[in-house]
């Protein structure tokens, strides 16, 4: 005896359709019309116009928070690249290096923590400074008397070393936050056999 497939309901194809479009780029999201909608609309047919406008309005403000949330945490590299790049230029390079590093480490612990809307649009402004700043930190090193490959050696430092570096110093503010959110729950485990047991 065969068994019929039931269609899938109103929500099922909302999830369906949420899942397609969160593929898409935020570019993408923002032009999507023409052939590429009548396709959505055609094939998620079981969704009205307002529950389609819905799912595609809430996966658009998914997107652009997830995006912002990235932006957020590459911050503490354009901060401490342009650290190192003013201490080299009124300092040293030892001193620059030290400040950058402690300046990273610093601002990758803050930025875990917190998040702030207003503080993020001219903050992520920082990224354009960086790469003019890539070139006077070489200009920097050539002026210091260091050969063409090891100002290239030192650029790529700046550039990726910063970056790798920032995730490292994640890694124990991750480790908290997991294991506070393991106390919670096992926290919340026995409290519920607790429950359990005081009603038997």
């Amino acid at each position: 005896m065969t068994r019929h497939r039931s269609a899938p309901s109103a929500l099922d194809e909302g999830k369906a359709l949420a899942r397609e479009l969160f593929d898409l780029s935020p570019r993408e999201l923002e032009s999507l019309g023409g052939e590429r909608r009548d396709d959505l609309r055609t094939r998620y047919a079981r969704l009205s116009d307002a529950q389609f406008e819905d799912v595609l309005s809430q996966v658009r403000e998914s997107k652009l928070m997830l995006h912002k949330r990235v932006g957020w945490q590459a911050i503490p590299h354009d901060i401490s690249v342009l650290v190192l790049v003013l201490a080299a230029a009124f300092f040293d390079l030892r001193i620059a290096i030290i400040a950058c590093i402690a300046v990273l480490v610093l601002l990758e612990g803050i930025f875990q923590f917190t998040y702030n809307e207003r503080l993020y649009q001219p903050l992520s402004a920082l990224v354009w400074l960086t790469y003019p700043a890539y070139l006077v930190f070489g200009y920097l090193l050539y002026r210091m008397g260091y050969s063409i490959v090891w100002i290239a050696v030192g650029v790529l430092l700046a550039a990726l070393g910063t970056y790798v570096l920032g995730v490292l110093s994640r890694l124990p503010v991750r480790l908290i936050l997991e294991s506070r959110a393991r106390g919670r729950q096992a926290g919340l485990a026995k409290r519920q056999e607790r429950e359990k047991e005081a009603d038997r």
